[in-house]
């Protein structure tokens, strides 16, 4: 018996080694399978590895498989590619043609499929898809850095950038949405820079590790603040919508317009992105629900998760009211500024008006006698607060 990569039996519920098929791959009884061929397993596995073998069965320990698997993966791999063999979830998304629909699979099969999900959670690598011929090398003409990866379509030239990033960004529920906020300026950017596909979603890529495309790999990996050398980040500003303006044509733009104006200031009480989307969709049913003929449901839902995913991702810049975004040309002592003049002023309106509501109050009881330090009784406002601003409210009567 041979004993090369991970000698060790996979016990099952009974207690006892389970052992697969060489053919079949499918578990077999100790008397099983007989006349196993050493050679048929190195066919099945490219040739890659020696397994554990047993001569009288015929089987294979099944942690041995899965290590032979990884071990041929990695064997054509160089350090670009296995760090992005590594970021993959353990089950990925994957297809090999979109007619087709995806579904998620193990890691170790993710180089069996031209196209294959980018890790969610923890976003390690800004992704661009160039839908245009000859884009392998368009980085160098348009000034922008190298890609980590590039996979390019042999049949018409196009081709899916992957830059990685040494800090991945979180997306998990309890993440920042500062830095996410940062990701997505940094990625928007880029792909005007590369003149990329503005509605590519990022999420599916040209599998680097598959046969289909020809790759090539840079040994590069960014921090996001190394792209603002070669670009800077435009102004984010964000004008809010006039519900008078919205040009209702039917149900349809009813539906979208009402759902889109809620939504801009619900999102704000959210924090789980899954949730928001069933959320909307609730509110997107309540709105139809009031239409003299409400809409089909898949009407519904299309418009549902079309408005509640940009919203989603735009929520850091949707805001009831003014305030100094992250991505201006300020700096930070210049923000901080801003806030802190912004926040004497909301301070102040409201302490003003506290003062002139409670001496509107107490002048028909007290007549001229009212005095600082009764409205500092009624109103809770410190003396100092008082007098500062009774002035004010004496010349106004």
């Amino acid at each position: 018996m041979e004993l090369r990569i991970a000698p060790r039996a996979f016990a099952s519920p009974l207690g006892h080694c389970r052992f697969f098929c060489a053919r079949c791959l499918l578990p077999i009884s100790p008397m099983g399978c007989p006349g196993f061929a050493r050679a048929e397993w190195a066919n099945l596995l490219n040739e890659a590895a020696i397994v554990t073998i047993d001569r009288k069965t015929g089987g294979v320990l099944a942690p041995n498989v899965v290590c032979c698997i990884q071990q041929n993966n990695r064997s054509k791999m160089n350090q670009q590619l296995t760090n992005f063999y590594d970021h993959l979830n353990t089950s990925v998304i994957t297809t090999n043609g979109f007619t087709e629909g995806t579904l998620f699979r193990k890691r170790e099969k993710v180089n069996q499929f031209a196209y294959c999900g980018l890790n969610p959670v923890y976003r390690k690598y800004l992704s661009f898809d160039l839908d245009y011929p000859d884009a392998g090398h368009k980085f160098e003409e348009l000034k922008v850095p190298p890609p980590t990866i590039i996979t390019t379509n042999r049949a018409n030239g196009h081709a899916h950038y992957l830059y990685e990033l040494i800090t991945p960004v979180a997306y998990h529920q309890s993440a920042h949405q500062k830095p996410q906020q940062y990701f997505e300026a940094i990625e928007l950017e880029m792909t005007r820079q590369l003149k990329g596909d503005l509605a590519f979603t990022h999420t599916l890529t040209k599998n680097p590790l598959h046969e289909r495309w020809t790759v090539e790999t840079f040994p590069t990996r960014y921090h996001l603040s190394d792209f603002t050398e070669y670009f800077d980040l435009p102004d984010v500003k964000w004008v809010k919508p006039d519900a008078e303006k919205c040009e209702i044509r039917g149900r349809n733009d009813e539906l979208f317009h009402t759902l889109r104006l809620w939504a801009y200031t619900e999102v704000k009480h959210h924090n789980n992105e899954e949730l928001w989307h069933h959320i909307a969709l609730g509110q997107a049913e309540a709105i139809n629900a009031s239409f003299q003929k409400p809409l089909q449901f898949n009407e519904v839902k299309t418009t549902a998760k079309s408005v509640s995913a940009w919203v989603w991702k735009n929520r850091n810049e949707l805001s009831g009211r003014a305030k100094v975004l992250t991505f201006t040309n300020e700096s930070a002592t210049e923000r901080m500024s801003a806030g802190a003049a912004y926040t004497n002023e909301v301070r102040r309106t409201n302490s003003l008006n506290t003062i002139r509501t409670a001496y509107q109050e107490l002048v028909p009881l007290y007549g001229n006698k009212v005095t600082a330090k009764l409205l500092a009784t009624h109103t809770g406002q410190n003396i100092k607060t008082v007098r500062k601003y009774l002035p004010f409210i004496l010349t106004e009567h």
